[in-house]
């Protein structure tokens, strides 16, 4: 108890140190009662902004959820455009596309897994490069959806993606010409998979928003 007394009054001088080096804050202590409640303050003050940096900390690292997140629902805007880079592998190689697209999550925060990165990569893609295409929503392509306000549904996406790669000359040199939506993977902007039981689902409901850059496999 002695400690925390000691601690209290070192904490009392320091703070009525500073608070008489400004003539303003020096008359917040001209009597016994304005003191207290001076100093009750700044330490509420000081206890809630530790509070909040902690707790909003918590929620951007994910080591806890927001405690309203059920009351005040998020409604998700909808995607405008978005930044396609599309490649093409054997369906035999799915299973290291899975590894690929795992290790790249992991590669954001250790570099020792890059060389196993680039080693998949060049195992697997067919195509020396991503191919870049940039995709557009327009009303059209959602006025017909349960919930237009939502936007594009992930199978739209499937569609225009697998629409545009048959222009390509890499789908006229393919001896498979049998190819469909079920063979056009989507990774959302986390390198997550989108799985084809989301074809319904809105792409701001896949983590998938407005100027992402997402990347898109074609199985042949």
């Amino acid at each position: 108890m002695t400690t925390v007394i000691e601690l209290l009054y070192e904490f009392d001088q320091f703070l009525t140190t500073q608070l008489l080096k400004n003539s303003f804050t020096a008359d917040l202590l001209a009597t016994p009662a304005s003191k207290f409640i001076t100093e009750l303050l700044v330490i509420v003050s000081i206890g809630l902004i530790s509070y909040e940096t902690i707790y909003w900390s918590g929620i951007y690292l994910n080591l806890w959820e927001y405690h309203a997140k059920d009351i005040f629902t998020e409604i998700p805007i909808h995607c405008a455009h978005v930044h396609i880079r599309l490649n093409v592998i054997k369906k035999s190689d799915q299973d290291k596309l899975k590894e690929y697209y795992e290790l790249k999550q992991k590669s954001k925060y250790n570099v020792l897994y890059w060389n196993r990165l680039t080693q998949l990569s060049t195992e697997i893609f067919l195509l020396e490069k991503f191919v870049k295409y940039y995709f557009e929503f327009s009303p059209e392509d959602f006025e017909m959806n349960e919930e237009p306000e939502l936007g594009s549904t992930i199978e739209h996406l499937r569609n225009k993606t697998l629409n545009i790669f048959k222009e390509s000359d890499a789908y006229k040199h393919l001896d498979n010409h049998s190819i469909t939506i079920d063979d056009v993977v989507i990774y959302n902007n986390k390198n997550q998979l989108v799985p084809k039981a989301e074809n319904n689902n809105y792409l701001s409901k896949c983590q998938i928003e407005t100027g992402n850059v997402i990347d898109s496999v074609i199985l042949v």
